[in-house]
């Protein structure tokens, strides 16, 4: 049955959510998050360790017991503004029935520990006045998104005296709930001042009394109260078998190619919480999302995750798991000083080599020994186009680019029009029929009947699924969260998860094979580094976008003009014009985004405006092409465009850098 402990004397605090029950499942999951989001966050604004309280889960609220070292002012004090701050704040980016209006109720009084929960008159009053009616009334009256009640001796005790409690704002009530019937103090919502007459003042010397419920009130009310431990005393649903206290919330930032394995990993670590908390209680609960992509949850993250990314993104996280540590890096180098995120870049928990997934007549010509390829032998085939939002789509970027490059040296001369090759090359037809190629982890090619796996010779880009601890620099450390983390990271890196993540198709940590897939899965012999996934990202957007550019050129430009077209695809759009004095207008009247001159000459003045936006690129193949005093700098440099001078044989790079070469 357990031990009773002492009694101690606690502020009592009650929170009911209005309207909880006519909610949709997933609405209530999502208001029941935001609530503990909110009392957590609001606690720690005030300078209070929402960690050393008791509280009790009571499925559409939370009873909250705070240590007697509290002060009673700071509750009713601080703790409603921030309070009020944090559900506006969640309320903002929310949709109508995953709002939160709180119905809350301040006592103290000697609260006592049993085998059963916790018990004392004080505890039964707080969800008497809950769920009174002037509390009710007060706010289903009023647009705020709280409504507080005090007990009659807090208000005396804490209240009435000390202005930082702002008496001002109580009226008194009368209560009548079940068997109480007295007195309170209700506060208007959020700290608007009630239409009541002042209070008179106490006389000089005049002692207040405090009534005692005669003995068979007394025995009425425990009664009562050990009834209501059983079950919800103001939703009539059973509560978890006290004394457990509330469990420590996780969000887990992932991959979508992880999520499924994540999810399976935290629901056992779920399982597992209730072996280090006292008594067996659920010590997590863990949610885990991938945000709107990967590349957008960076951004998001780059920001420091601020308001209007709750929506689109999701529940802040505390536990990131990206694909791979070139996201890390970016996101890094994006926050700036001060910034209200940190984050605790740790070591991998998976791998992931990538890998070509080839169809068998494919296979037949390009595999060598080992079921391995070399690059040049697929320069024929079409690839699936990689999806560079993703961590994993982008370390297939990554591949194509040192497959083109030798390396991933985007600041090449003529890493433009190689990676525009690339790009030419993609296709969105079924991967793994014909000659469609798909590049990608070797997760995704294992999971496909249809595709054959194929390992690159020499060289390869790896997925290294780095742990990121996400912390907030902005509030105080939350030690009971962060000893979650702690355990969430020992249980990833575990025998059974990383088994787990072995059948799902990942390597593991010290990148052992996963168990889907070849059974000869070898390691690559060595890893091409991705120093800046940013920048990749912009090439490769810039590589594989379509275009609607306008060509003029003299005779000396016309051999870059038509290779340039073997690089055009069906997306674009070419218009050859003439290299006259109009030509600019001309591009414009003719829908281009882009006007591109190549000359061997002087050329004469062209207009220093157009109608509409176009960016000009001037390639000049002659000595002292781009001087600021030509006519080709002039046209480039007043519509945003560079102005480059380099030989005949190298016109075509020059093109390509001014036509995919990251422009915005």
């Amino acid at each position: 049955m357990g031990t009773p402990h002492h009694a101690l004397h606690r502020t009592v605090l009650a929170v009911d959510v209005s309207g909880f029950s006519r909610r949709s499942r997933n609405r209530q999951e999502e208001v029941r998050r935001g609530l503990y989001d909110a009392l957590e966050t609001s606690f720690a604004e005030c300078g209070l360790d929402w960690s050393a309280t008791h509280h009790e889960d009571r499925g559409d609220g939370v009873l909250v017991l705070i240590p007697p070292s509290v002060p009673k002012s700071r509750v009713v004090g601080a703790l409603p503004h921030a309070l009020a701050g944090e559900l506006r704040r969640h309320n903002a980016t929310r949709a109508e029935d995953a709002r939160i209006r709180l119905r809350i109720s301040v006592t103290a009084g000697e609260v006592q520990h049993d085998a059963h929960g916790v018990v004392g008159d004080e505890v039964n009053l707080a969800f008497r006045l809950l769920d009174s009616a002037p509390l009710r009334e007060a706010l289903d009256r009023a647009p705020g998104v709280f409504a507080l009640i005090v007990s009659r001796r807090f208000f005396e005790d804490v209240i009435r005296d000390d202005p930082a409690t702002d008496p001002d704002a109580y009226r008194r009530v009368e209560v009548g709930v079940k068997e109480f019937r007295g007195q309170a103090w209700l506060r208007a919502p959020e700290g608007g001042r009630p239409a009541v007459p002042p209070r008179p003042r106490r006389r000089a010397g005049h002692r207040r009394k405090r009534g005692r419920p005669g003995r068979p009130a007394a025995v009425l009310v425990l009664a009562l109260l050990a009834a209501a431990t059983a079950t919800d005393a103001f939703a009539a649903v059973p509560v978890e078998v006290p004394p457990c206290a509330t469990p420590v919330q996780l969000n887990v930032l992932t991959s979508a190619e992880k999520e499924r394995v994540v999810t399976g990993v935290a629901v056992e670590f779920e399982k597992e919480s209730r072996e280090f908390t006292p008594h067996g209680c659920k010590g997590v609960s863990v949610q885990v999302t991938t945000g709107g992509s990967a590349r957008e949850a960076a951004d998001a993250l780059s920001r420091g995750w601020q308001e209007p990314d709750h929506v689109p993104q999701g529940t802040e996280p505390h536990v990131w798991l990206p694909d791979a540590s070139f996201e890390v890096a970016g996101v890094l180098a994006a926050l700036e000083e001060g910034a209200r995120l940190a984050l605790d870049h740790r070591a991998s928990i998976a791998r992931s080599p990538v890998v070509l997934g080839a169809s068998a007549e494919l296979a037949e010509r390009i595999e060598e020994d080992g079921r391995e390829f070399s690059w040049p032998s697929v320069s024929q085939a079409r690839l699936v186009e990689p999806d560079a939002s993703s961590g994993a789509g982008l370390a297939a970027v990554a591949a194509l680019a040192h497959a083109e490059l030798g390396g991933v040296a985007l600041d090449a001369p003529d890493a433009p029009l190689r990676l525009r090759g690339a790009a030419r090359r993609t296709t969105d037809a079924p991967p793994c029929e014909g000659d469609v190629a798909l590049v990608a982890s070797e997760k995704v090619v294992a999971d496909r009947e249809d595709c054959r796996l194929l390992y690159p010779r020499g060289a390869g880009v790896a997925l290294d699924h780095p742990f990121v601890v996400v912390e907030r620099t902005d509030l105080p450390p939350n030690e009971r969260r962060r000893r979650v983390v702690e355990r969430f990271e020992e249980h990833l890196r575990s025998d059974e998860a990383q088994a787990a993540m072995r059948r799902a198709g990942f390597r593991a940590a010290n990148g052992t094979p996963g168990l889907v897939g070849d059974p000869r899965a070898r390691v690559p012999d060595e890893e091409v580094g991705v120093p800046d996934g940013e920048a990749l990202h912009r090439a490769w957007e810039a590589a594989s976008r379509p275009v609607s550019v306008a060509l003029a050129a003299d005779e000396a430009g016309a051999g870059a003009v038509a290779a340039l077209e073997r690089l055009l695809t069906p997306r674009d759009r070419l218009v050859r014009l003439p290299l006259a004095g109009g030509v600019l207008e001309d591009a414009v009247r003719a829908g281009a985004k882009v006007a591109v001159l190549v000359s061997a000459g002087p050329i004469p003045p062209v207009e220093p405006g157009t109608s509409a936006p176009l960016r000009v690129v001037a390639v000049g193949l002659f000595e002292g092409a781009c001087a600021p005093t030509t006519a080709l700098y002039s046209a480039a440099r007043s519509h945003g465009g560079p102005c480059e001078e380099i030989g005949p044989q190298n016109a075509l790079e020059g093109v390509a850098r001014g036509v995919w070469g990251g422009m915005t």
